[in-house]
């Protein structure tokens, strides 16, 4: 589901009309926004007319029925730039929900004194539904209007002719256009909520057509050849992670992302399933994040962070901190999630050296565990699969089932030389999707305090709400000596990381002898761009309400709940975004299952990526209701043709 623009071929051409229309059948996908007003207002007439809708109030609200240039300049003010009421953009009330904008007269209708209001449309970058009369003259003027857009590289994804249904007209403007989304539409018999909801209920599938065209948008395919060639150099000069070098399969070439979905180059659309490997939070080219990524590319590129310092990654580290179990406390940024664990194993080493106990060399972590790939988060993974070959190279580090009685055995064992005990709070991710609760999550932590060692939490992938908690430490109420963050630090738009320090451990540190210093970095630690668009990230999470993993949650167990008494399946876990499906099958990561599986849900139009025997999905906070639907058709098509 993405923000819609309404612009019109001119002005009376059925822009508010249509979005009384759409409020009115949409009122649980979509909330409202009008920039610039002048004259009567249609903000208030929404908000009359239907009010179970949010309304969000304009920038500018002018008294004058004429052109908002001209009416703000008799009232002695003048209308923002473009890019300030892109700016302005409010965020809407829950994740799920979209913003339908709309605009005054034409797409070139002057804006303000410089700029025509087409610059407001590039600034948005939104799907474009363009809304016009079907009085004689209605081919032109369509055509006028899609030929002009077309110079400024827009294209709307439908277009409605309000009036007397006219089919040449239509068949004329999909022939000439290109556009096959032509719908007709009558305008309400009356201006008031009774005609509203009877025009509404005469138009109803016309309406869910339009809406099904918005979000059936495939891109135009590229050329055969073209494609082959990239694939062909693609095999030839990359090597790809996770990936044989005679992978059999040939990756998926994306051309554009948006909300949960991608677009490939032979023109399908598909559902991105697991966020992209765990990153995209709020959805691909989330607004917000885009917006604070645009202006900071105004400001600044990149500064080294040795000796500097700059707002964003000031502000970062306020909010993060703002969210922790203690007060204060200091962020260390870096790149991703193995780099953020590596600074939460050297911190802790290093904590421990400075007290004066340097053989505390162990690090306690977890059956089923992965924090990484480099050598410090492989010790402390060291999953067979993954990193055996590399065994002989890691540093010490127990591995243990996840239980408080064994963590307590181990810590008995070796409580003088261990430093710290590491864990994936709640989600073991990599390991399988492995959930465990609060309650032996608390015990965990219960162990280590009393044993007097470090706790440090990876939240490299629950960090930001995908399980519902902003943290997942915080459903055990604990407070962890360090977490480590990365993947929706940035929502997904940028690499960044951070590990955050207690105040305790901080102390440890605090010295101007050399000797204390943490000598560690990297050349983009606290990339500018990568912390601005994090601080949006990070205010819109601590602020507003995030409803998705709860509703997500929901979904999936009511989806879901007949396969977990299918023959076959082992076992069915699900909390907050995500819903994973363990099969009865031989292999672990490495079951055949899995590749077979990935298939089988592209062939329904969704891109899921098993851990071998466990198929699972994570999708984005943005993801439809009827998005959701497919995901959950395509899981059980894959799950039973596996199980064949």
């Amino acid at each position: 589901m993405s923000d819609i623009v309404i612009a019109g071929t001119d002005t009376d051409a059925g822009k508010t009309a249509f979005s009384l229309l759409w409020l009115y059948t949409f009122a649980d996908e979509y909330e409202y926004w009008k920039p610039i007003e002048s004259g009567d207002s249609d903000t208030e007439k929404i908000r009359l007319l239907i009010p179970s809708v949010i309304v969000h109030e304009p920038c500018q609200r002018y008294q004058a029925a004429v052109a908002p240039p001209l009416a703000a300049r008799m009232e002695g003010a003048s209308v923002p730039s473009a890019n300030q009421l892109a700016a302005a953009q409010p965020a809407t009330g829950a994740s799920h929900r979209r913003l339908l904008i709309e605009t005054f007269g034409s797409p070139f209708s002057p804006l303000n004194e410089t700029q025509l209001q087409v610059a407001l449309l590039r600034r948005l970058n939104l799907r474009i539904i363009l809304v016009g009369t079907s009085t004689i003259g209605a081919i032109g003027r369509f055509l006028q209007c899609v030929s002009a857009l077309a110079t400024e590289g827009m294209r709307p994804v439908s277009i409605v002719l309000f009036g007397p249904a006219d089919d040449y007209a239509m068949q004329q403007i999909r022939l000439h256009t290109g556009i096959d989304n032509v719908f007709s539409l009558q305008f309400p018999g009356t201006w008031s909520r009774d005609g509203i909801c009877d025009s509404v209920e005469q138009q109803r599938p016309t309406l869910e057509q339009i809406h099904a065209s918005i979000q059936q948008q495939n891109s135009p395919p590229m050329d055969t050849a073209a494609i082959r060639d990239l694939l062909q150099t693609d095999r030839a000069s990359i090597w790809h992670p996770f990936t044989s070098l005679r992978d059999a399969d040939p990756p998926l070439i994306v051309t554009k992302a948006k909300d949960e979905f991608l677009w490939l180059a032979d023109g399908r659309r598909i559902i991105d399933g697991i966020s992209s490997w765990w990153t995209i939070l709020h959805g691909h080219r989330f607004e917000p994040l885009i917006r604070a990524l645009a202006a900071a590319t105004g400001r600044i590129d990149h500064v080294q962070f040795a000796g500097t310092t700059h707002a964003d990654a000031i502000r970062l580290a306020e909010l993060l901190l703002s969210t922790m179990p203690w007060p204060r406390g200091r962020v260390f940024y870096s790149d991703n999630g193995s780099t953020s664990v590596e600074v939460a194993l050297k911190l802790a080493y290093q904590f421990w050296c400075l007290q004066g106990e340097p053989k505390r060399t162990r690090f306690i972590g977890f059956e089923g565990a992965y924090h990484g790939d480099t050598f410090g988060a492989m010790s402390a993974g060291r999953d067979p699969v993954f990193f055996g070959r590399f065994e002989p190279l890691l540093f010490q580090a127990q591995i243990v089932p996840l239980d408080p009685a064994r963590l307590d055995d181990a810590l008995n064992a070796h409580k003088n030389e261990t430093a710290a005990v590491i864990v994936e709070p709640l989600l073991q991710a990599a390991g399988g999707m492995r959930m465990h609760s609060r309650q032996l999550l608390r015990s965990l932590f219960d162990v280590a305090r009393r044993h007097g060692v470090l706790f440090i939490a990876d939240e490299v992938m629950t960090g930001g709400g995908r399980l519902g908690p902003l943290w997942a430490h915080q459903a055990a109420e604990i407070a962890p000596d360090l977490v480590c963050a990365a993947k929706t630090l940035a929502g997904g738009v940028l690499p960044l990381a951070a590990t955050l320090v207690a105040p305790h451990v901080v102390t440890a540190f605090d010295s101007a002898d050399p000797e204390y210093t943490f000598y560690h970095g990297h050349s983009f630690t606290a990339h500018p761009l990568a912390c601005a668009v994090a601080v949006a990230n990070w205010q819109l999470l601590t602020t507003q309400r995030i409803d998705a993993p709860q509703r997500m949650e929901t979904f999936w167990r009511d989806a879901l709940s007949p396969v977990a008494t299918r023959d076959g399946v082992r076992d069915v876990r699900i909390c907050g975004t995500i819903a994973a499906v363990e099969l009865d099958l031989p292999g672990g990561y490495l079951a055949a299952a899995g590749r077979a599986m990935r298939r089988r849900c592209l062939e329904k139009g969704v891109m899921l990526r098993p851990l071998g025997n466990v198929l699972y999905a994570m999708p984005p906070f943005c993801t439809s209701d009827s998005s959701l639907r497919q995901i959950a058709a395509a899981m059980k098509y894959a799950l039973e043709e596996a199980l064949k």
